[in-house]
């Protein structure tokens, strides 16, 4: 092989080379895992969600609902067309004169001389005055329409308090893993002094001293082996709640919960606001309003119905002659239409009166459970309310208390490493440590938790 075709053949595998690592690191590029914020969250879940696709459906067939009693009002049309064999026939003739007068003489051929014949019948009718029959119906058909439009709402507030909760116990949960990693930290650091003085042979340690550490550093690797399953179960879950797909990797965008507190307004006006627009009290609302008019509707029932209508019909059979007589009408050939006012009215001997008694009870039972909504949703936002409250109180009263017992740590490694403190010391700071800075995580998750909730509660709207 000649030295110029070496050289081509190197360059060759150096290209083909440069273009495998080239797609090796696309696709790496390819498979890296999507980051999403709460909100993108939010919006993928109430995306996905089959509770929205139901609620979808209800507002549907709601609003089918009230196209089907608006119709109600507007003239209804009826049209019936038929056809058939008939006999044919025709005039019989009289012969009135001559030697065979008064005779008949018949010009059907038989039984067997059949043809066909075709009619067109139609009925065109107008309600005209119903004492709210339809009226009453398309109002509570209406109401049942704005019902479920808040039922969709308030399955949308679910949705988003579930990714939130779920958000923010993921959050936690990786702030966990952190401070388990420093537990550990501090733990294997004070085992190195402990075993550092035990050579130097120090009378403020002791060998039992080690066990003691071994102790308390088997606490923290189960404190970390539940944090790691913690995070594991509730990634899972914000997985699903969001619509993933089950093998797809995700990652979020926050690191930590934020510890900048939210200035709550008074009491009153969460309260105010619950009874404004909480959706639960809204679909309430409209179901006891279009069980009032249901109600009115089953009463109108009870009496007659005034209504215009106009009729028709046409019929034709070519093989019969037609008998035109005002007095009598011939099914198989005849043209005619008309209009004229009526009224119907049903009676029966307690049906009408059940269905009323029935309506009413029904109303009576949505009254009451509006009032209960009434009185009990300021109850759940004065509970939110308060927990929000405690919680921003208990977690910035940890947060300091966390970082007084780092600065106690510090002080006892110093110490014990001046051999004017013990191993006792240290591990006393680190377990003080530990719990100020579990007990600050557990405050900072309720306390954004809470404001979630209280959120819910006032019926706020963090999506559109």
């Amino acid at each position: 092989m000649t030295k110029k075709a070496v050289l081509e053949s190197r360059s060759l595998l150096v290209l083909l080379c440069f273009f495998i690592i080239a797609l090796s690191f696309g696709a790496s590029q390819g498979a890296e895992p999507r980051v999403f914020s709460l909100d993108e969250l939010i919006e993928m879940a109430l995306a996905t969600s089959p509770e929205i696709k139901m609620a979808e459906q209800d507002i549907l067939a709601a609003k089918s609902e009230y196209n089907e009693a608006k119709g109600g009002q507007l003239p209804q049309f009826d049209l019936m067309a038929i056809t058939g064999p008939v006999e044919n026939a025709r005039f019989p003739t009289v012969i009135v004169s001559g030697p065979n007068a008064g005779t008949i003489v018949q010009h059907d051929a038989g039984m067997w001389d059949v043809g066909i014949f075709g009619s067109l019948d139609f009925t065109i009718s107008q309600p005209l005055y119903t004492f709210g029959k339809i009226s009453n119906r398309k109002d509570a058909a209406a109401l049942g329409v704005e019902a479920q439009t808040a039922a969709r709402q308030e399955r949308q507030n679910k949705i988003v308090l579930n990714v939130k909760e779920l958000y923010y116990a993921y959050l936690i949960a990786l702030q966990g893993k952190n401070a388990a990693r420093d537990a550990d930290e501090y733990i294997n650091d004070a085992g190195r002094r402990i075993k550092r003085l035990i050579e130097l042979r120090a009378k403020n340690v002791d060998p039992s001293d080690l066990y003691r550490m071994d102790a308390f550093a088997a606490e923290v690797k189960a404190f970390a082996a539940k944090a790691e399953s913690g995070s594991h179960i509730v990634y899972a879950a914000l997985g699903k709640a969001v619509g993933l797909p089950e093998n797809e990797e995700f990652r979020i965008k926050e690191t930590e919960l934020p510890k900048n507190p939210v200035d709550l307004e008074p009491e009153g006006e969460y309260i105010q606001r619950a009874l404004t627009n909480r959706p639960e009290l809204l679909e309430v609302k409209k179901g006891a309003e279009a069980k009032k008019k249901l109600t009115e509707a089953a009463k109108a029932d009870l009496y007659p119905s005034f209504f215009a209508a106009a009729v028709g019909s046409v019929a034709g059979a070519p093989g019969r002659q037609a008998f035109d007589n005002t007095y009598m009408i011939d099914e198989f050939n005849h043209s005619y239409a008309g209009f004229y006012a009526g009224a119907q009215w049903h009676l029966d001997f307690g049906i009408g009166k059940g269905k009323l008694d029935k309506a009413r009870a029904e109303y009576q039972k949505m009254r009451n459970t509006q009032e209960f909504a009434e009185k009990n949703i300021p109850v759940e936002v004065v509970k939110y309310y308060q927990e929000a409250v405690e919680a921003r109180k208990s977690f910035t009263a940890y947060e300091q208390a966390v970082l007084g017992s780092r600065r106690w740590i510090v002080a006892a490694f110093s110490n014990f490493d001046l051999g004017i403190g013990t191993a006792r010391d240290m591990f006393d700071a680190i377990d003080r440590y530990g719990k100020n800075q579990g007990n600050y995580l557990e405050s900072l998750y309720n306390y954004h938790v809470s404001l979630a909730r209280l959120d819910y509660a006032i019926g706020k709207r963090d999506m559109p």
